[in-house]
């Protein structure tokens, strides 16, 4: 029967629910199926990774027509823009983070060992200085910047969380300070790295694969020839205890922070500026820090009303202003690509960190320890070639 030739309504190939009936009527079906599951939600979820964290939100605006050259010219034109414009923003972020660390990780270690052997009090004064300079600053700034919205119950939730670890994070490196040379602390927190990918893995923000793997293999053998560097003495290895609990709690902390700072618009933590998130925490982080005083410092209270206390302040006040810029520029990192990546930019960051120890404090590196933070950065461009292949 020729399909072309029209039929009486009564003829038996009309009547008859053939094969071409129920396709269209399956058809249809399907093309309902599928709009309702499409219009359950305006956006769909690409899974790892995104530059900025676990999750790349796709909107429905972009279309499957083919563009002509001119438009695809365009639009790889633009795509190139905002990758130079991202990739500026990181480069000058981390310079500003390497700069202010250097100063502040100094300027710490002189104070706590000539000055005021009192890291947690020294923290306590510190945090709240660095949260009045990040508020004066949130001011001019943001001067005509609108209020954000008040803090829901779990997001202020969030903000206790984060300055409650970090006062105890601070505090615990401070004290690791006292039995670690400037050298020796920032070479064994190159295992940070390590912390953060399990960590990135247990909250759901960044996946582990065999590059990963690789990665921390890496820095797990980089971290036990910096532990073996003969220039610590065997008492150290309470400090390296500390400066490990130090780095977990780091990881923890860290973790947090991406939830919050890559929070859906709209809410109010994502209303919040960098400066006024710092304001917000730091603050809890002063009074954990003063808690930790109290217990394990009590001589320090005493030592606050000697005669030192006038540079003490002044010393006080200049840490307080590295902090705030590398605090500041932590944040947007973390907010610019996810909290494991800003832990790789860590391990390199250490380099800077651990010539300006040897260059003003003379402080001396061995051959194991070299070989160990050598280890730990091929293990960080690992974790870089993971990124590149999750992203393309």
């Amino acid at each position: 029967v020729d399909p072309h030739i029209p039929h009486p309504p009564h003829s038996p190939v009309a009547s008859r629910p053939g094969a071409l009936s129920r396709r269209a009527m399956l058809k249809r079906t399907w093309d309902a199926a599928m709009q309702s599951i499409e219009g359950l939600s305006p956006r769909k979820i690409q899974p790892y990774p995104s530059p900025g964290g676990y999750l790349r939100l796709i909107s429905d605006d972009s279309t499957e027509e083919s563009t002509s050259p001119r438009d695809s010219t365009e639009l790889e034109r633009a795509a190139a823009q905002r990758l130079a414009s991202r990739a500026a923003q990181v480069f000058i972020f981390t310079s500003m983070w390497w700069c202010s660390a250097i100063l502040v990780i100094l300027q710490i270690k002189e104070v706590v060992s000539f000055l005021f052997p009192f890291p947690f009090a020294l923290t306590a004064m510190v945090q709240p200085t660095t949260a009045v300079c990040a508020f004066l600053l949130a001011k001019m700034v943001h001067a005509k910047r609108a209020a954000p919205p008040p803090l829901q119950s779990h997001e202020m939730m969030y903000v206790v969380f984060i300055g409650t670890v970090q006062g105890f994070e601070i505090g615990l490196t401070n004290k690791a300070l006292e039995y670690l040379s400037v050298a020796g602390r920032t070479m064994i927190s190159s295992m940070g790295v390590l912390f953060m990918m399990c960590t990135a893995r247990l909250w759901g923000l960044e996946r582990l694969g065999l590059l990963r793997l690789c990665s921390s293999a890496l820095m797990i053998l980089g971290g036990l020839a910096q532990c073996e560097d003969p220039h610590l003495p065997g008492d150290n290895w309470f400090g390296i205890l500390i400066q490990l609990t130090s780095m977990l709690l780091s990881a923890q902390r860290w973790a947090m922070a991406q939830v919050v700072l890559q929070s859906p618009r709209g809410s109010a933590l994502r209303g919040t500026s960098k400066l006024q998130l710092l304001a917000r925490t730091l603050p809890i982080t002063g009074a954990i820090s003063m808690l930790l005083a109290l217990i394990f410092e009590p001589g320090a209270t005493t030592a606050l009303q000697a005669a030192v206390a006038p540079n003490l302040l002044a010393r006080v006040l200049m840490v307080a202003m590295g902090l705030t810029a590398m605090l500041y520029a932590e944040l947007k990192l973390v907010s610019l690509l996810s909290a494991v990546a800003f832990n790789v930019l860590s391990t390199l960051h250490q380099i800077p960190i651990v010539l300006a120890g040897v260059v003003f404090q003379h402080n001396t590196v061995s051959q194991s320890s070299v070989a160990g933070f050598t280890c730990c950065i091929f293990g960080a461009l690992v974790y870089a070639l993971a990124r590149y292949n999750d992203t393309h």
